[in-house]
């Protein structure tokens, strides 16, 4: 009897000290992560994103978010980052369905603009793991027909959130109330459809510059 408990008591310990082991590898990785991201290592940070993004490309769309929003989502371009900033871009299109048995427009292309950049401030703040950036900015383009009937992507929201707004949001808020609360570029026609914008000055982009020189300069010394 004393000798079953001693073999069950040794399973129980191996059980905890197998699982205690792999919290403790698990939080070294962790940690060295963190740590390459607030050392600024750019292709650390490169790493990080794209494992994400491929991650977001491949994932089913939650429940509360519509094909138009996620196809957004999935289809987003990184433009640039460090430790404490991300800029991305994509694209969105206008939502149709069926009201009243007939196909009708539901949200235009500007509508679902919101709603993406919202969506993608969210999970770039939010759902990327040991990184977490301090300003997320999202350039949103749609498509519109020149004068000669040729289709050209142009600029219709570009939203600029930082991490200390964000954290006291009511996410739950519609998105084009969300974006108030941030730095937002955005025209609206009185029918509702976008104008196109010209995009403010991306003010990272020197300090990203600088940052991949010091560290090419930092890799010649080495």
């Amino acid at each position: 009897m004393n000798e079953g408990v001693t073999i069950a008591f040794l399973v129980i310990a191996l059980i905890f000290g197998g699982i205690g082991l792999v919290l403790f590898k698990e939080a070294r990785t962790h940690r060295f992560w963190r740590q390459l991201v607030a050392q600024n290592d750019m292709e650390a940070i490169q790493g990080i994103l794209d494992q994400e993004i491929e991650h977001w490309r491949t994932q089913r769309p939650p429940k509360d978010v519509s094909a138009a929003v996620w196809a957004g989502v999935q289809g987003l371009d990184l433009v640039s980052a460090s430790a404490s900033h991300v800029r991305v871009s994509t694209s969105a299109d206008p939502e149709f369905g069926t009201v009243e048995g007939k196909r009708e427009q539901v949200a235009s292309s500007l509508d679902t603009a919101y709603a993406t950049a919202l969506r993608l401030v969210e999970m770039i703040f939010y759902d990327i793991p040991n990184f977490r950036p301090r300003d997320v900015r999202v350039d949103v383009y749609t498509t519109f027909r020149n004068a000669d009937g040729v289709a050209e992507a142009l600029p219709i929201l570009c939203v600029e959130a930082d991490r200390a707004s964000a954290m006291s949001l009511d996410w739950n808020l519609p998105p084009a109330v969300l974006a108030r609360e941030f730095e937002t570029t955005a025209n609206r026609a009185p029918t509702g459809e976008p104008r196109p914008i010209e995009l403010p000055e991306d003010r990272f982009a020197n300090m990203v510059t600088e940052m991949a020189d010091s560290q090419s300069e930092e890799q010649r010394i080495d």
